[in-house]
């Protein structure tokens, strides 16, 4: 006898039968025939909870059609190839002889909360990520034509390896680093906005790594009066320097040029995968 849920996700599939069949056409393109290959569940994954608890199925639908039909008509046929079973290094830096990187990947155990996703790497070994989508701003009533989503930025190691991170990076956090390279992505794609699910309705929170993501997302942008999101507009709102203490300035300004530098080549890292000429480089040329 089918469970309760099962019965729940059939209705749901029948009642988005049309759409169903739009995203399973927009699967069969050239860039992800070899992804839906080896993940064939990606094509129901909207039955179930997607990149937030108070998102409905349809809408969750509806966001997986407006990410895969974004990146088939912005980036390269293989780009999807690549990503998932390679991880596309976008910055790299080495700091008192430690190797730091940021990649770019598919969330293949974790794809739920988005579709892609970017890790933080101390001598090769991943200690957080943050996973995002692009959507339509419609679906979340915005009048962007798209926006990056992000639906999770979690510790994938060890607080030590975290602390140790963060010392020797400027003593920036990895997930205020991610961020900067989040704004990296969006620099390259001519975004406007970020949202940030809000603590309330996280799918991603675990036991072992608790993250408080209103208070973090409170440093970037603003919640969304009556919703579970913020608005984080690019480039991100910093405090004027003449409001900063003298005695904290410069190291205010190293850690900006920090983040810069990483935003900055992230964005031109993301351009080699565009199949047209990046945004931010048309504004720049103007």
């Amino acid at each position: 006898m089918l469970k309760p849920k099962t019965w729940h996700r059939g209705m749901l599939f029948v009642m988005n039968i049309r759409q169903h069949l739009k995203f399973i056409r927009i699967l069969s393109h050239q860039q992800t025939k070899q992804l839906i290959n080896s993940k064939p569940e990606l094509t129901y994954k909207y039955l179930r909870n997607y990149i937030s608890f108070d998102i409905p199925a349809r809408n969750g639908l509806l966001i997986l059609i407006s990410h895969y039909s974004y990146l088939q008509h912005n980036f390269k046929t293989d780009f999807l190839d690549n990503i998932s079973s390679s991880p596309a290094q976008l910055w790299q830096q080495y700091i008192d002889g430690i190797s730091f990187e940021i990649v770019m990947d598919f969330p293949h155990t974790v794809d739920h909360e988005g579709d892609l996703c970017l890790l933080f790497k101390m001598d090769l070994v991943c200690i957080y990520r943050v996973i995002f989508v692009i959507a339509n701003g419609s679906l979340f009533e915005l009048p962007d034509d798209q926006v990056v989503v992000v639906s999770s930025v979690q510790g994938m190691h060890g607080f030590e390896e975290i602390r140790q991170a963060t010392k020797t990076c400027r003593d920036i956090q990895p997930a205020q680093l991610l961020m900067a390279a989040i704004s990296g992505v969006g620099l390259a794609l001519g975004f406007n906005t970020i949202l940030g699910i809000a603590s309330k309705n996280q799918i991603s929170q675990s036991e072992k790594f608790y993250f408080s993501y209103d208070k973090f997302f409170e440093k970037y942008g603003d919640p969304i009066p009556q919703k579970n999101f913020y608005k984080i507009q690019l480039p991100y709102a910093e405090t004027p320097l003449e409001l900063i203490h003298t005695r904290h300035r410069k190291r205010t300004q190293r850690k900006r040029a920090f983040k810069n530098e990483i935003r900055e080549r992230v964005a031109s890292s993301i351009e080699q995968y565009l199949i047209r000429e990046p945004l931010h480089c048309l504004a720049s040329n103007a």
